[in-house]
């Protein structure tokens, strides 16, 4: 059955249909990354926390990486150093395939939105917005990233359905993915980043209530929290803000390394 362990940040080891998934790998230790400019806190080296286990005991049993998008807090050279180089990882787009391509990984498919199999599970690419278009492309133009990612949505007979929103922003595209499968869990990057006037570039607590209202009956698991300089929410205000709005039961926040059997 499903199972979804939050290592740190956006990676997640996901069990389910049979293989294992491992999500946005970031390896770095840490403070091994300077501040983030142009943030809140220009001054907060990051990771700000250390992996919960050691690269090997992360990477045991997996069968295929996902890199939702080529950000370093998704994909860094620490990952890269630990991955095998004929691992499957899957991809958004034909850039993010050359990119790794040139690191020379050998083992790459692009995620199509009509679906991809592989073993017992479909995967099925959904879009994004990591933000307000014309507020944070100047940031990401600034630092030379791309503004595009993705999210997954995982089938698989005998299995609940479940969509991992990667870092989007409550928008019609989350909605159009809850519309077209239908998931029983939703994992949400949630730590409501910010550049100084970027407003939020992944969800925080009106994004998740947005989704909660939309789709009260889904189960939704708050990935992205408490490691990055930008980050503006912390578990401890989430959980706040859940016990205020009586969604404790709805909403699970995972610590670093814990597993959440559905």
């Amino acid at each position: 059955n499903m199972n979804i362990q939050q290592i740190r940040n956006a990676t997640v080891k996901i069990t389910y249909g049979g293989s294992v998934f491992l999500i946005d790998t970031m390896f770095a230790p840490k403070d091994a990354y300077p501040p983030i400019p142009m943030c809140f806190t220009p001054d907060r080296r990051w990771p700000m926390v250390d992996l919960p286990m050691s690269e090997k005991e992360i990477l045991q049993d997996v069968d295929a990486v996902i890199m939702t998008h080529y950000h370093i807090d998704h994909f860094d050279e620490f990952a890269m150093k630990a991955i095998s180089k004929d691992m499957k990882i899957f991809v958004q787009d034909e850039e993010d395939r050359k990119t790794l391509e040139g690191f020379g990984f050998l083992n790459l498919e692009i995620l199509k939105e009509e679906g991809v199999s592989f073993g017992n599970v479909e995967l099925y690419k959904t879009n994004c917005i990591h933000g307000e278009r014309e507020k944070t492309i100047p940031y990401f133009e600034k630092v030379g990233i791309r503004h595009e990612a993705m999210g997954v949505v995982f089938k698989s007979e005998g299995e609940k359905t479940l969509y991992l929103a990667g870092d989007t922003i409550w928008c019609d595209f989350v909605k159009e993915a809850i519309d077209k499968f239908s998931p029983e869990v939703v994992v949400v990057n949630a730590a409501d980043a910010q550049l100084e006037t970027s407003g939020s570039i992944i969800m925080g607590t009106k994004d998740i209530q947005s989704l909660h209202d939309y789709a009260p009956s889904m189960k939704i698991v708050a990935s992205h929290m408490d490691t990055v300089g930008h980050a503006t929410l912390d578990r401890c205000g989430l959980r706040k803000y859940l016990k205020e709005h009586n969604l404790e039961d709805t909403v699970l926040v995972p610590e670093d390394g814990e597993n959440i059997g559905i």
